[in-house]
């Protein structure tokens, strides 16, 4: 990283002799729309297209543009109605982008560090109801990514990295879903998509409390596909995978993971379903399936300076109960259940333990394994 910071500080010692010049476009076609380009440095550069407005409004578009630095760039459009977008960004070498289409849609993009990245599109019309929807980026550090696709009512988006070579992407489709990434540290990455109605997804990779490097290589990735669900993602130290699937409505899905080089998979399709996995220490893996109504699953791996415990809960039905208990190391449990109100629980201390549970309530039907929806 440090022969890539000086390679970048090279770049701009000679970009600062030949451009010092700033350059501001602004092109406005409508009623009332407004614009503010405040740029301090050199060759940065800002771009603003406003299109639209109903006649006699006070007040349409609005566009404010803060930069100061050397060779940033940012780029507005806005069309239609009464939209709000605001780009701050200083340093060197950030760009911007921001597009928005329909009614009332606010965006606001700060950006501080050297070659930050970010691009947020919404499209919408809420009609007379304001903010439509909304998106939050907050970037400081080096070479950080964020990106937000927001289409439908009534949405949110917020993206927090602090750190270095970060990456965030929320896609979102529908009415009143809540995304929301924040993460402390370097080399994180991040992905939301939701399509449906109030549905809420949360990744947290590291935490602000205990300073940036709390996270490191972390990746967390989640997928909704219906209405009022919830996933969460709670990752603190290096090197965890954590991936989350959703289909149906009401179900809930958290991930929790700590230390180092942890690996959790969810999958949920049905309704009311609920799924929780806990690794702490090294190495843990853990997948969970479930298919139908109103399941429950549990997996806790713990274990003071160790792991490598191996968990897989498969359910196939409405009203089953499992929870794998590991705490030690290398410890293996498998369950799976077909059928409806089945129990199983599956508790480990120590090392070397094995434990294989399968209860069903449809004859000869064979054992199924991990699959599940590819993710």
């Amino acid at each position: 990283m440090k022969k890539v910071i000086l390679g970048t500080a090279a770049v701009l010692c000679g970009a600062v002799a030949f451009a010092q010049s700033n350059e501001s476009a602004v092109d406005q076609n409508g009623n009332s729309n407004q614009a503010v380009v405040t740029q301090i440095g050199g060759a940065n550069l800002s771009s603003i297209d406003q299109d639209g407005g109903d006649v006699g409004e006070t007040a349409n578009h609005v566009a404010t543009v803060n930069q100061d630095g050397l060779g940033n760039s940012s780029a507005i459009a806005q069309t239609n109605d009464d939209q709000i977008a605001v780009i701050n960004q200083v340093g060197l070498l950030n760009s911007s982008e921001v597009d928005q289409d329909g009614s009332s849609n606010s965006s606001t993009v700060d950006q501080n560090g050297v070659f930050n990245a970010s691009s947020i599109t919404q499209v919408g019309d809420a009609g007379s109801i304001e903010p439509n929807n909304e998106a939050d980026v907050d970037q400081i550090g080096f070479f950080n990514t964020a990106e937000v696709s927001q289409e439908g009512t009534l949405n949110d988006a917020t993206i927090l990295q602090n750190g270095d070579f970060n990456q965030a992407l929320i896609d979102q489709i529908g009415t009143e879903n809540t995304g929301d990434i924040r993460q402390w540290g370097s080399d994180n990455a991040a992905f939301q998509f939701q399509d449906g109605t109030g549905n809420e997804a949360e990744i947290k990779q590291g935490e602000a409390l205990t300073g940036w490097e709390s996270s490191q290589y972390g990746f967390g990735q989640q997928e909704q596909y219906g209405n009022e669900n919830e996933a969460t993602i709670v990752q603190r130290g290096t090197d965890h995978e954590s991936l989350q699937f959703q289909q149906g409505d009401n179900n809930e899905v958290k991930s929790y993971q700590g230390n180092d080089a942890n690996f959790s998979r969810q999958a949920q399709v049905g309704n009311d379903n609920f799924a929780n996995t806990q690794q702490y220490f090294t190495e843990n893996i853990s997948y969970q399936e479930q298919t139908g109504n109103e399941n429950h699953a549990v997996t806790r791996q713990t274990g003071g300076g160790e792991g490598f415990n191996f968990s897989v809960q498969t359910q196939f039905g409405n009203n089953n109960e499992v929870l794998h208990a590991q705490n030690g190391l290398m410890n293996g449990a498998s369950t799976t259940q077909r059928g409806d109100m089945h129990m199983s629980t599956i508790k480990q201390t120590g090392s070397n333990n094995s434990a294989t549970v399968f209860q069903s309530t449809v004859p000869n039907v064979p054992t199924p394994g991990p699959g599940g929806p590819t993710l």
